[in-house]
């Protein structure tokens, strides 16, 4: 698997194909698609460098995603299972990523950056790093899941700035939500880390992106 996505987990899927535990998206029949705010997205920086003391790790929501999954049939008489999810397709708008708050040791600290400071931060992510103007979407397609003890698998691609690249992520069941925590190296994305004062400041390539949603949104899976 790239180095771009580990440590990954998103919606659980029930199962369906030609394995146990296999679903392959064939055939579908009805899609529901679920957008914000009942999914959220959220995105963490982190920062290094010889002036990080200065700096700060960011806490980032992505105010405009969606998520559809598409329900497999039912099987055929005799056959035991069927039915769930057998696609899911998430879209993300990078247009719409804003700053929630600075964050240290992982934990938020509201206030400590002023309006200004966060419409700059906006700005720079747009313009710089991920190049808004040009790529107005990031995209997540599935190909196949698997069934885990501890839930499901679905491997699929990531579309980021106009690079597609392979992404396996777990299925976790977290209080009332279904979670995905997905950590994605920039540069395997021909995203170039934001830096300054010379490189003395940087954000770390590597990123953690959590997406979840509630498990009403997926009764069948409850």
């Amino acid at each position: 698997m790239s180095a771009a996505v580990r440590d990954c987990r998103f919606l659980q899927v029930s199962r369906r194909g030609t394995g146990p535990n296999l679903i392959r998206f064939a055939a579908m029949s009805d899609s529901v698609v679920v957008h914000s705010p009942a999914v959220r997205c959220q995105v963490f920086t982190f920062k290094e460098g010889l002036l990080s003391s200065m700096a700060h790790d960011l806490k980032l929501v992505v105010e405009r995603c969606s998520i559809e999954w598409t329900a497999a049939p039912p099987l055929g008489a005799g056959e035991s299972q069927g039915g769930g999810v057998a696609q899911v397709r998430a879209s993300f708008d990078p247009r719409s990523l804003r700053v929630v708050c600075a964050q240290r040791d992982g934990q938020d600290q509201p206030g400590s950056l002023s309006a200004a400071q966060c419409a700059e931060i906006e700005r720079n992510i747009q313009h710089e790093v991920l190049r808004t103007d040009r790529f107005s979407e990031v995209r997540f397609v599935s190909t196949q899941v698997k069934q885990r003890t501890n839930g499901l698998e679905i491997v699929g691609e990531l579309t980021l700035c106009g690079q597609r690249r392979t992404l396996t992520a777990q299925v976790v069941k977290q209080a009332e939500r279904w979670v995905c925590e997905v950590r994605i190296h920039q540069p395997d994305f021909g995203i170039k880390p934001y830096s300054a004062a010379l490189g003395t400041l940087r954000v770390k390539p590597e990123l953690l992106v959590t997406v979840s949603m509630p498990l009403t949104e997926l009764p069948s899976l409850t």
